[in-house]
C-alpha cells in the first residue's frame, strides 16, 4: 500500500496551527466517504472564515459525487428566521391554459435524486426551533417522509450538515440535537488560505478514495476494535451509544482512506484480502476529533511538587473540595476530603500569563451540562398584548366592562338563566348585561432571587442580613425565587433545589432560611438554576419584569462540578477546583444578562481560610460584596452598649 497522509497530533507531527486545516479537511473527506457521518459541528470557528470552510466542504462533496472540476454542490442556509414553511414546501408558479396557477412543491430539505446537497447553519445556538427539529429528524435517519399541503414524498436522507457553535453555548442546546453531529472539531486557530483551496490541496490518496471510479474494498473489524472504542469513551458520563458509533464510523472512514492503493486486484479487493479496521484507526479517529489519549505521557518526577498530607474534614463540608495538585494527579482519592475548613491549603495552580488555553473537548456539553431551556424543542410562548391587568392569574368573575377578557362559560351560564323567557326552546340569546369578565391578580413586575448556600452558615443567623432584601420584595410585591445549595434533606445532594413563591409571605421561604446544612456544595448548579430562571423570566414573562435582584449568600467553596450535578452522581475523576471554576464561569454568564434591570450582590459570611472566594465571585458577577462578619460585630457592639445602659 502507499503511505497515507499523516493527520495532525500523531507521533512525529509538529502540532502547529497549520495542521488544523488538514484535520478539518480529513473530517470533510470522512463525512463524504461514510454515509452515516452526515453532521459536522465546528466549535469556535471565527465567523469570517465560515464561508470559506463551507465552500471547501462543497468541493469535497462535489468530488465525491463525480462532478467535473470540483463543482460545488447547492447549499441551504438555516438561521434564526427559518420557519417550517421554508424547509418542507416551496411555492411554485406555472402557466396553463386557464392562466397562472400557484402550487406547492417539495422544499429545500426534501432530497431527490439530482445529487448531494449541503445544509449550513452559521450559528447553531441561534437556530430557530423548526430548524432544530428538522436537524433531529433528518440527521442519522434511515428514511424520512413528508406529508404537507397535498405533497407526499419519501426519501433516504443523505444531505450533509455543517454547523458552527461557540463552546460555551453548548449548554443552551438540546442534547438530542448535539448527539446528531458525529463529527465535532474545535478549531479556534483555523486560518484558511486565500484562493480556491482554503484548506490546502487534497492529497492524491484522498482524492482517489473520493473518486467514484475507484473500487471500494470491503472492511472487517479486528478483535481489538470494539474494546478500543469503548476504552476511549470510558470517562464519558453520558452520551449513550451514539458517540461510540460515531467514533467507530470515523475509524472505518480512515481505514478506507488507507485501503485505496495501486496494490489491488481488478475486482477491487486488496491483495491481502478485505480491509481490516484496527485499533490504530480508532486512535487516529480519536485524535482527529480531539478525544483524550489512552496512555498519556507521565510527568517527569523532578517537576512534580511535594504532596501535602490531607487533613480531616470539618462539619458541613464532607465531600471533596479543591486540594493540592501533584503533577496531573491530586493528593487524595475521589471521595476523601482534602482540608479542614479552618486550615489554609492552595486551591490549585495559578494560570501563567500568555499560556495557551486548554483545548475544547469534542463534547463540551458534558462540562457545562444542557440547560433546562435548551432541553425543549417547543416554540416559546410569545408575550401577550394588552394591559397587564388582563394577563394575571384568574381570581374571580365580575360583570364585563369591555370585550378584551370575556369569561365565556360564566357568560353562557348567566344567559341560560333567562333562556326560557327570552327564546323558549330556541337558541341561546346573550344580551350585553349577561357578559362576564375575569378578575385577575396583578402580575409581579419585580423578582428577588435568593441563592442560599447552607454549608456556609455555621452558627451565623443570616435572617438579619437578608431582612433588607426581603423587605424590598415585600414592599414592591416582588416574586421570590429561592435556590438552595447544600441543604439537608435534598433528594440528591449533588444538585441544588429551589422553588418560586408569589410573595414573601410564602411559608416555604421561612423553612428554607432555617434548613440545616448538608454535606455537598453544588454552588455552580445553584447559580446555573438562578441564571436560567432569570433568563426565562426576562424573555418569556407575560407581563415583563421591570427589575430583578439577585442575592448570593455563599463562601464561594463549591465542591461539586456542574457536570457532576447534571449527571446526578459522582464521577470517577478527582474534583480538583472544578466546582469553583464552574461557579465563576456561570457567574460570568449571569453578568451578561440585562444589566439595566438586573442587580446583583454577594453576601460574604467571612469564613476562613478562603476569604478571597466571595470577592472573586462578586467580580465575576460585576457586583459588590456585603460583609456579614462586620455586620455581626456591629450588632454585637450595639448589644454591649445597650447592656451597659441597662
Amino acid at each position: 500500500m502507499s503511505s497515507r497522509p499523516k493527520l495532525p497530533q500523531e507521533p512525529g507531527d509538529s502540532g502547529e496551527p497549520d495542521d488544523v486545516s488538514r484535520r478539518l479537511l480529513a473530517a470533510f473527506v470522512c463525512s463524504a466517504l461514510e454515509p452515516s457521518l452526515t453532521g459536522v459541528l465546528l466549535f469556535d470557528l471565527p465567523p469570517e472564515y465560515f464561508s470559506a470552510v463551507a465552500g471547501a466542504f462543497t468541493q469535497v462533496l462535489g468530488r465525491a459525487a463525480g462532478h467535473d472540476q470540483d463543482l460545488a454542490v447547492p447549499q441551504t442556509v438555516l438561521d434564526a428566521a427559518t420557519v417550517d414553511e421554508d424547509l418542507w414546501i416551496r411555492p411554485r408558479v406555472r402557466r396553463n391554459s386557464q392562466g397562472i396557477e400557484f402550487t406547492f412543491g417539495p422544499g429545500p430539505l426534501v432530497e431527490k435524486d439530482d445529487g448531494p446537497q449541503l445544509v449550513v447553519v452559521p450559528d447553531l445556538a441561534r437556530l430557530s426551533v423548526p430548524g432544530m427539529r428538522a436537524a433531529i429528524q433528518l440527521l442519522g435517519a434511515d428514511t424520512a417522509t413528508l406529508e404537507h399541503s397535498g405533497i407526499r414524498h419519501r426519501w433516504r436522507p443523505r444531505a450533509r450538515w455543517l454547523a458552527c457553535c461557540r463552546a460555551e453555548d453548548a449548554e443552551l442546546l438540546s442534547p438530542h440535537l448535539l448527539d446528531r453531529f458525529p463529527l465535532r472539531l474545535a478549531i479556534p486557530e483555523l486560518r484558511p488560505e486565500p484562493g480556491s483551496a482554503p484548506l490546502g490541496a487534497l492529497p492524491a490518496d484522498w482524492a482517489a478514495a473520493l473518486d467514484l471510479a475507484t473500487p471500494r474494498p470491503r472492511t472487517t473489524l479486528t478483535d481489538a476494535f470494539a474494546p478500543t472504542v469503548l476504552e476511549h469513551l470510558a470517562d464519558q458520563e453520558s452520551g449513550g451509544q451514539r458517540r461510540a458509533l460515531a467514533l467507530a464510523r470515523i475509524a472505518r472512514a480512515l481505514a478506507r482512506l488507507d485501503g485505496v492503493a495501486p496494490t489491488m486486484t481488478t475486482d477491487g479487493v486488496p491483495l491481502g484480502g478485505p480491509l481490516q479496521v484496527t485499533a490504530d484507526h480508532v486512535g487516529r479517529a480519536a485524535r482527529l476529533i480531539g478525544l483524550r489519549a489512552l496512555h498519556p505521557p507521565a510527568a517527569p518526577p523532578d517537576e512534580a511538587p511535594e504532596q501535602d498530607e490531607p487533613e480531616q474534614p470539618g462539619p458541613g463540608h464532607d465531600l471533596p473540595r479543591p486540594g493540592p495538585r501533584t503533577g496531573t494527579e491530586w493528593s487524595t482519592e475521589p471521595g476523601i476530603p482534602v482540608h479542614d475548613p479552618e486550615s489554609a491549603v492552595p486551591l490549585g495552580q495559578t494560570p501563567v500569563a500568555g499560556e495557551r488555553p486548554a483545548p475544547v473537548p469534542p463534547y463540551p456539553e458534558d462540562i457545562t451540562g444542557p440547560g433546562p431551556d435548551g432541553a425543549s424543542l417547543r416554540i416559546p410562548t410569545r408575550r401577550a398584548v394588552g394591559a397587564r391587568a388582563s394577563r394575571g392569574p384568574v381570581v374571580g368573575v365580575r360583570r364585563a366592562r369591555d370585550l378584551w377578557d370575556v369569561a365565556t362559560v360564566r357568560t353562557a351560564m348567566e344567559a341560560a338563566k333567562y333562556r326560557a323567557r327570552r327564546a323558549g326552546d330556541g337558541p341561546l340569546v346573550i344580551l350585553p348585561q349577561d357578559l362576564r369578565g375575569y378578575v385577575r391578580a396583578p402580575e409581579p413586575v419585580r423578582m428577588l432571587t435568593l441563592v442560599l448556600d447552607h454549608t456556609c452558615r455555621g452558627d451565623w443567623d443570616w435572617s438579619a442580613t437578608l431582612e433588607p432584601f426581603l423587605h424590598w420584595a415585600y414592599v414592591t410585591r416582588a416574586a421570590v425565587q429561592v435556590v438552595e445549595v447544600g441543604g439537608a434533606g435534598e433528594p440528591n445532594e449533588l444538585r441544588a433545589g429551589g422553588f418560586t413563591a408569589r410573595s414573601t409571605r410564602d411559608p416555604r421561604i421561612e423553612a428554607a432560611l432555617s434548613r440545616p446544612p448538608g454535606r455537598a456544595t453544588p454552588l455552580a448548579h445553584g447559580l446555573d438554576r438562578a441564571a436560567h430562571a432569570l433568563r426565562r423570566t426576562f424573555r418569556h414573562h407575560r407581563a415583563g419584569l421591570v427589575e430583578a435582584l439577585l442575592v448570593v449568600v455563599t463562601d464561594g467553596r463549591g465542591n461539586v462540578p456542574l457536570a457532576m450535578s447534571r449527571a446526578g452522581r459522582q464521577g470517577r475523576t478527582p474534583v480538583q477546583r472544578a466546582g469553583v471554576d464552574d461557579a465563576l464561569a456561570v457567574a460570568a454568564r449571569i453578568r451578561a444578562l440585562d444589566r439595566s434591570r438586573l442587580h446583583c450582590v454577594v453576601v460574604d459570611p467571612g469564613r476562613h481560610p478562603y476569604t478571597r472566594l466571595p470577592a472573586a465571585l462578586a467580580e465575576a458577577l460585576g457586583c459588590g460584596v456585603v460583609a456579614a462578619e462586620a455586620e455581626r460585630e456591629l450588632r454585637a457592639d450595639h448589644e454591649r452598649q445597650a447592656a451597659r445602659r441597662g
